[in-house]
């Protein structure tokens, strides 16, 4: 993202901490005792279309997660095999390798109990791990010395690493800043809560192939909305969502911006489900969703595709067999 240069102009214009949500009112933050609705962040009345270049031809959206057909990304057999894992720790915010980082993955995509593999990166920010499963969708955890408070625990849910020959050396673990955890919401007016977290992402449509690097805007979408649902099913009072421009925090920015970007912040602990909403024909509907864990204190960055309800997809790579 690269947005420090401009932080401090940003952050003297900012304003005050009061909390926004995308129908433009003040938002209720769990001390009000206001129950929080749908309608205020994904409102109807918004003339929000769906834009950008997305394609939902692939993918006829639904009017509720459970009733709609969602698509499946199921790997090819061929394609699946353990093998040795390189990969490089980066920070979220300006690329730049991380060392002595601790990257734990869970194989199957559930964080639960102790971890299926660890390794800590090198001076170069290298990882490696020698039995890890290709074209399988897994999670990591990246944290560091907490000691230094330097970073805060990362996870990234449904990542899916594809076969190059017999290795797998594509790999990437991101690594988010204390100074950005914080930086983020301050821009947007929003006071993060320690026992909260924050959930980032990015809006893709059906046909974007999760290998892309972020710098590449095929199938980002513009003019959607986000919402988070509690493991209760229910709205937390406390939740906040705003968007980007330019691949900068904009607390007017009341949907995505062609840089698809969003962040959910002050989201409670546990498993949660994000919604990604928007108007297809002039039809609100329901694009797609994923599932994440929200630990306190943590960030989650959480991709969405459309037409996927549990944010798993895999590379194109994983599922055309090998040759």
């Amino acid at each position: 993202m690269r947005w420090y240069a401009t932080i401090g102009v940003l952050g003297a214009c900012s304003g005050g901490s009061e909390q926004v949500n995308k129908d433009g009112d003040s938002a209720t933050d769990g001390q009000t005792g206001t129950a929080v609705t749908f309608e205020s962040f994904i409102a109807p009345e918004i003339d929000a279309v769906v834009a950008g270049g997305a394609d939902f031809a692939c993918f006829t959206p639904g009017a509720d997660h459970a009733s709609t057909a969602w698509l499946a990304s199921v790997p090819d057999p061929s394609q699946q095999a353990t093998l040795p894992l390189a990969g490089l720790v980066t920070d979220f915010e300006s690329d730049e390798l991380v060392d002595n980082a601790t990257v734990s993955l869970w194989f199957s995509d559930t964080v639960s109990g102790v971890p299926d593999a660890t390794a800590i990166s090198d001076v170069s920010g290298l990882v490696s791990m020698p039995s890890v499963p290709s074209c399988q969708t897994m999670t990591y955890k990246v944290t560091t010395d907490p000691i230094l408070a330097e970073t805060k625990t990362t996870f990234k849910a449904h990542v899916v690493y594809y076969p190059t020959g017999d290795t797998i050396s594509n790999a990437d673990f991101t690594s988010v800043s204390s100074v950005t955890y914080q930086l983020i919401p301050s821009i947007l007016g929003v006071s993060v809560d320690d026992d909260k977290a924050v959930i980032a992402g990015t809006a893709f449509d059906c046909l974007r192939d999760p290998s892309l690097p972020s710098d590449d805007n095929s199938g980002k979408i513009e003019g959607a909305q986000v919402i988070v649902y509690d493991e209760n099913g229910e709205i937390p009072q406390s939740l906040t969502v705003n968007y980007f421009v330019d691949d900068f925090p904009n607390r007017d920015q009341y949907w995505t911006s062609p840089d698809g970007l969003w962040v959910a912040a002050n989201v409670p602990p546990g498993n949660l489900r994000v919604e990604l909403w928007g108007k297809v024909g002039g039809t609100l509907t329901l694009l797609g969703a994923t599932e994440v864990l929200s630990e306190a204190g943590s960030i989650n960055i959480a991709n969405i595709y459309t037409g996927y309800g549990d944010g798993v997809k895999v590379p194109g790579t994983c599922t055309t067999p090998a040759s």
